[in-house]
């Protein structure tokens, strides 16, 4: 009887502890943000030459990562200043978190005809 109570009460420690980190796991997926990436594409000519995807749609307080996949530096420029990411060497990345909703352009200053934009909902 003594052994059958023993492992009675071990379960229910068990349950409790499993639930727990269910819980856990469960409630931090909601407050964080996942991330999200833009890659910089350089197929053949500069013309072609690219962010990828070119429009991005993310919630607030998602950090967007530019990679730059290419060999030429390239920038991720914001035209109202709200990011600059100045040179992005090859193999070389830059981070923004948005955390206001909006609709925010940018460009690539020694290639503008690079654009994109981050749509970011609530």
């Amino acid at each position: 009887m003594f052994k059958f109570r023993l492992l009675a009460v071990r379960w229910r420690e068990c349950a409790a502890l499993v639930l727990s980190l269910a819980m856990l796991v469960c409630a931090s997926s909601d407050v964080l943000a996942v991330d999200a990436q833009v890659i910089v594409v350089e197929p053949g000519d500069v013309i072609s030459w690219r962010y990828e995807p070119a429009t991005l749609t993310v919630s607030a307080g998602t950090t967007v990562t530019w990679v730059n996949q290419g060999a030429t530096a390239v920038t991720v420029t914001s035209p109202d200043g709200l990011f600059d990411s100045e040179s992005i060497g090859p193999g070389a990345s830059f981070s923004y978190t948005f955390d206001t909703p909006g609709t925010f352009r940018y460009f690539c200053v020694p290639y503008p005809h690079m654009k994109g934009e981050i749509i970011v909902t609530r």
